[in-house]
């Protein structure tokens, strides 16, 4: 058969035969009449070939699974001693190992496609509820929001624009400590005044000790909200390092202030070890 019924009949494309020729994957078949002369042995290769492909099998990969097989199928005489038995050994080994990565490569991906599907599903959710789509929660979203549009002149405003922009570097990171959901609080009059006179102050423009005195403020406000066995239970489940971290990124931005960053990481780190039930 010619070139493009062999090709036809395996489902495949003339090209791609071509190309498994140039690899050295398909054996080129003799001419008759001035054209190429496909019989079964090159539509069952061809045929395994598309089958390996399809299973996600690397290209050298399958040449090894191929010429293993050709190898294992040939028969040898009684009186020959089995040449290469240690080699075709090795062979098999690496075939297996192959695949075996192949196979550990699709579950990756599948795991992949996983954690993709779901955060599109909960991206959707959260469109058609009319919330911003971003890397933070929708708790913390609103916060931002509400402030935001609370915010009495432009600076404010682009402080907490900026905050916002924080928040949004370390949940995408992964840097966020889930404990933190609890310092982004529900609707609340009182404590959005509060915060955006903090956010009307410019870091830059303060003493040290004028910085200690907003961070420590900044944790007192938080620690007033919750009751004490509610700060225990976080003291005991968030990870210091991951708080570490979360501030290591901050300081990076060079936002808002490497002295208040600073503080800020001594008084949290000083609170939770205090909310530790004794």
């Amino acid at each position: 058969m010619r070139v493009a019924e062999i090709a036809e009949l395996t489902g495949t494309t003339v090209r791609t035969v071509r190309y498994y020729h140039s690899l050295g994957l398909l054996p080129v078949p003799d001419e008759r009449g001035g054209w190429r002369d496909y019989d079964l042995s090159h539509v069952a290769r061809l045929s395994r070939i598309r089958w390996l492909v399809q299973a996600g099998v690397s290209l050298e990969t399958i040449r090894r699974v191929l010429d293993e097989s050709e190898a294992t199928g040939v028969e040898q005489p009684d009186d020959v001693p089995a040449a290469g038995t240690v080699e075709a050994r090795a062979a098999a080994g690496s075939v297996v190992e192959d695949l075996a990565g192949a196979l550990a490569a699709v579950e990756d991906h599948l795991a992949e496609v996983a954690r993709q599907r779901d955060m599109l599903t909960g991206l959707l959710e959260r469109a058609k509820a009319g919330s911003t789509v971003s890397p933070m929660s929708p708790r913390m979203a609103a916060f931002f929001d509400r402030l935001e549009q609370a915010a009495a002149d432009e600076a404010t405003r682009c402080a907490v624009r900026k905050e916002r922009d924080l928040t949004d570097l370390a949940c995408y990171r992964g840097r966020m400590p889930p404990e933190a959901e609890f310092l982004f609080v529900d609707p609340d009059p009182d404590y959005d005044a509060e915060s955006l006179a903090l956010y009307s102050q410019e870091p830059t423009e303060m003493s040290e000790a004028q910085i200690e005195q907003r961070a420590q403020v900044m944790v007192s406000r938080m620690e007033a909200r919750l009751p004490p066995e509610r700060l225990a239970a976080l003291a005991s489940s968030v990870d210091t390092d991951a708080v570490r971290g979360l501030f290591s990124l901050i300081g990076a931005t060079g936002y808002p202030d490497a002295r208040l960053t600073r503080a800020l990481e001594r008084e949290f780190l000083t609170a939770i070890d205090r909310w530790h039930p004794s």
